[in-house]
């Protein structure tokens, strides 16, 4: 046969055809006559009888889309879908080789390394299952958790391979660890063994030995998880009741959200690859700051955006903030805050951010990006997540949701790179991406800060609801700025220094801090000449920033 296996499926479609419905073949005793000598071949390659030559064959035909159904494939081999259903162990036969995947719905899907295998004339070739080491049975748990997450199987299907990894190999140690804690029991629920196979593979792939249920919903039903986070609540799930798995959380502190594996388990599961990690305790990418701690300072700003600060205050209120987030929940909106401050520095960017938490009552957990970014390779993409986790478990804390400050952002939200050309471009990308996704899931308030909005990727602008521009202080707000500063100074002489000095809020307060030092060295307080000379000297190298004139 000089034909290949996707012309062959071709010639098949084209002698079978229902000239008068050209969607669909005949399948007759004369019609396969007519294809005998491709449908001779092509059992012979892949082992299969006729009718599941033309099913796969069918399926092939329909996979350019992303889902179909048994419908799909009764309509193209021209029968009722009642007779379809007769056909049912054909269908298994094809999931059991590996040449389809079917997830809870009965939807169809052609993995990409079957039609890999097929275009390149090759049967497909199942994948060993024995002979595996406990190293190889964890990426084959990650791969076949990739599939569920990618809804081409369901839960019961990726249990059954799971168990067939470890029943293949039971001289390895997860296979000894899985027989010795969770054995025949294994069989009867099959969405808390994947809770168990996913904090294996979240320990083992991501260092991460605090599991949340966001890190599990990607791979179960929502009523599959419903159940299991209502039973661990009881502490009723038999990994509980087991005392296989127990609760964690940050600095100590537990908490019903937050699992891992005990240590002890760990270390029979992991026997063969060199048990529990010992590395250097995780330093933290983000810091807690408490309202409370927070000193209060008076901020003057331009019309603007003292009308936009001021929207933001009532929103992030006490009174306001869960009134508000009920109601977008009602509606099927999200209910998170992102925010986006931005303009030339000292403009007041961070103080605004610090005296809203501090009016609002609410902690600041602030974003260290030096602690981000790590020189070790997927380091830098634990440390995000971390950051998200940490937050996310203090939303879920009872009391005021806090703010997340990522401050002078433009160092981790800029441009994503094109053309990766090496291991740190991968990495930015990766660490922007894993925030663009936290953006979308947020169920909290993220502020973030930055001067160079022009370096800002288009992805992070469209997720920020609000954005503030701080612009230099107009001239009375510069004129309150000095007053507020220096108080000895007349009204007068404010007027002068906002009128000759186009300076920032924060340059100001540089001239306020200068004056207050020198006041202690020469036991007096300067004048009104040596403030301005200590202006003078805040615009050497940029003498063009100064306004000549009185």
């Amino acid at each position: 046969m000089s034909k290949t296996i996707i012309e062959s499926m071709y010639t098949i479609t084209e002698k079978m055809r229902d000239n008068d419905n050209h969607g669909s073949i005949i399948v007759t005793p004369a019609t396969c006559k007519k294809a005998e000598p491709e449908l001779r071949y092509l059992r012979k390659t892949f082992g299969m009888t006729t009718m599941q030559v033309l099913i796969l064959t069918a399926i092939i035909q329909k996979s350019a889309r992303y889902r179909i159904d048994g419908d799909d494939i009764a309509s193209f081999l021209g029968m009722e879908y009642l007779k379809f259903l007769t056909h049912d162990s054909d269908l298994e036969y094809l999931k059991k080789k590996g040449y389809i995947r079917m997830d809870k719905e009965l939807h169809i899907n052609v993995p990409k390394e079957v039609m890999r295998a097929l275009k390149g004339n090759k049967p497909v070739e199942p994948e060993p299952t024995t002979g595996l080491t406990t190293g190889k049975i964890l990426t084959r748990m990650k791969k076949l958790l990739a599939i569920r997450d990618d809804d081409e199987m369901d839960s019961d299907d990726l249990n059954d391979e799971v168990i067939a990894l470890f029943e293949d190999n039971p001289d390895t140690s997860i296979a000894k660890a899985f027989k010795k804690y969770i054995g025949k029991y294994s069989n009867f629920l099959s969405a808390e063994n994947i809770f168990f196979y996913v904090l294996i593979c979240r320990y083992w792939f991501d260092n991460d030995d605090m599991v949340g249920w966001h890190n599990v919903d990607d791979y179960l039903d929502e009523e599959e998880l419903d159940d299991l986070r209502t039973d661990s609540r009881t502490e009723s799930l038999y990994l509980q009741r087991k005392k296989i798995i127990e609760f964690t959380g940050y600095d100590g502190m537990l908490t019903k959200d937050y699992f891992k594996i005990k240590d002890e388990i760990k270390e029979e599961i992991f026997a063969d690859v060199g048990g529990i990690r010992k590395e250097a305790p995780k330093v933290s990418a983000s810091r807690k700051l408490n309202a409370s701690g927070i000193v209060p300072k008076e901020l003057f700003y331009n019309m603007d955006e003292g009308r936009q600060v001021a929207r933001l205050k009532e929103l992030m209120s006490e009174k306001r903030f869960g009134e508000i987030r009920e109601k977008m929940k009602a509606k099927g909106l999200r209910t998170g805050f992102t925010c986006l401050f931005y303009g030339s520095p000292g403009t007041g960017k961070t103080e605004t951010v610090y005296q809203i938490a501090r009016e609002c009552g609410r902690d600041l957990f602030i974003v260290d990006v030096s602690q981000v970014k790590s020189c070790w390779v997927g380091e830098s993409e634990k440390n995000i997540k971390d950051v998200f986790d940490k937050y996310r478990q203090a939303v879920r804390a009872e009391g005021p949701v806090p703010i997340l400050l990522f401050n002078e952002a433009d160092a981790i939200f800029s441009v994503r790179i094109d053309a990766v050309r090496q291991a740190a471009d991968q990495m930015e990308n990766a660490i922007q991406n894993i925030i663009l996704q936290e953006m979308e899931d947020l169920d909290g308030i993220l502020i973030a800060t930055t001067n160079l909005t022009t370096n800002l990727d288009k992805a992070f602008e469209r997720r920020f609801l609000y954005k503030i521009r701080f612009d230099k202080p107009s001239l009375e707000a510069k004129v309150s700025i000095w007053r507020s500063m220096i108080p000895s100074l007349s009204e007068t002489e404010a007027v002068h220094l906002a009128t000759d000095f186009d300076f920032s809020g924060g340059q100001i307060e540089n001239i306020a801090r200068k004056r207050e030092v020198q006041s202690i060295i020469g036991l007096c307080d300067p004048d009104f000449a040596q403030v301005r000379e200590f202006c003078t000297e805040e615009t050497i190298g940029n003498e063009s920033r100064r306004r000549i004139g009185f």
